[in-house]
């Protein structure tokens, strides 16, 4: 599997993620409402497949798209329009609020799986997932200068008909957040789109646009989870996406709080940096030789039980790997500051092993840009 999350099931932010509890039987097409915890913000309605459905058109695994099997262990997921030709069908929407307010600071892992159904005549990028505070309206939507904060990092065109992919990535939140949005924010113009065959056996006519079938959306705390890896590389390898915003290309952007966004992450006891935090640190480096100015505090934490427990300066230790590391990636090691301030930073005060894995950690701190 691409992700690796521990408990999956357990402290998820979303009610019915998997859209499996419905009040009603479907009966046709923008029955979101009858799943519950989700509805859409405009009026064209998202749609429910579920394999007890009364209409044929919205069953599962074969409906009015194609032929498409719920997610492991399910019977049911929602369907959107991303993307019509010439704009000819509406898009759609789904929403939800989260069981509780983000807080600030926090970090979240946030996931959905997407499938390109099989009677699509086109694919689509700029599928998406927008947090926010309140929720959206039709008219927020439709100005199309949303910027989602999930997204798959190169915001790639979706084209698999057969097995689900995730878009997945963490999110620090500013605090306060309480709605997810699901859906494509782009305008028409900025919506890359793909041609689509028809698969072998497939019967029906293909639908003048891209339409996705999305099951297992998920907001968790990550101090529940072991990690939040996603995507895969182009060497076929699991990496970790830390946090995504959409900059320019310009040198003269603001790095540093991408730098400053990031956390590398360790086991009990432990200053070994693993493949995933590489990767991370990989990217850290690169944006500190784009940024030759950048200043940086390397600060390496531990938690209270690991704390009792360790001999010597793990925190420390952590902050000189992670430095060491940033170095061998061909960072001016003048420009970094190592320190270690053991327990006395907590990021959280979660007594789980789960929560005190969350502040096992190093963070950055760009402390001067000139």
């Amino acid at each position: 599997m691409l992700m690796s999350l521990i408990g999956m099931s357990q402290g998820n932010m979303i009610v019915n993620g998997s859209f499996e509890t419905v009040s009603k039987k479907i009966k046709g097409g923008g029955m979101i409402d009858n799943a519950s915890g989700w509805s859409s913000p405009t009026d064209a309605k998202a749609d429910v497949f579920s394999a007890n459905a009364k209409a044929d058109e919205y069953k599962t695994p074969v409906n009015m798209y194609g032929d498409a099997d719920p997610m492991e262990g399910g019977r049911n997921y929602a369907g959107l329009m991303i993307y019509s030709y010439k704009d000819d069908a509406p898009r759609q929407y789904l929403q939800a609020q989260l069981t509780e307010k983000m807080k600030e600071e926090k970090v979240y892992c946030v996931k959905m799986n997407v499938l390109l159904s099989m009677l699509s005549k086109y694919s689509s990028n700029n599928i998406g997932i927008y947090i926010s505070k309140k929720p959206l309206t039709a008219e927020e939507i439709e100005k199309y200068d949303i910027q989602p904060q999930i997204i798959h990092s190169q915001n790639r065109i979706f084209d698999e008909q057969f097995d689900w992919e995730p878009i997945c990535q963490t999110y620090i939140a500013d605090g306060g957040e309480e709605y997810i949005t699901i859906g494509n924010f782009g305008s028409t113009e900025s919506t890359d789109n793909g041609k689509v065959k028809k698969p072998k056996g497939i019967i029906g006519t293909q639908a003048r646009g891209a339409y996705y079938y999305i099951d297992d959306v998920s907001v968790m705390n990550m101090a529940g989870v072991e990690s939040c890896d996603c995507e895969l590389d182009a060497g076929g390898h699991s990496i970790n996406v830390v946090y995504s915003v959409e900059t320019s290309t310009e040198a003269e952007v603001d790095k540093s709080g991408e730098v400053e966004r990031t956390r590398v992450y360790f086991d009990d006891l432990s200053d070994l940096i693993s493949e995933l935090a590489l990767a991370d640190i990989e990217k850290i480096a690169t944006i500190l030789k784009e940024n030759p100015k950048y200043k940086v505090k390397v600060i390496g934490h531990t938690d209270p039980v690991e704390e009792a427990k360790a001999t010597g300066n793990i925190s420390l230790n952590r902050a000189n790997a992670v430095r060491d590391a940033l170095v061998g990636f061909g960072v001016n090691e003048g420009k970094l500051l190592v320190v270690g301030v053991q327990d006395f930073e907590p990021i959280t005060t979660d007594a789980t092993s789960a929560g005190q894995a969350q502040n096992r950690r190093v963070m950055f701190s760009v402390i001067s840009k000139n």
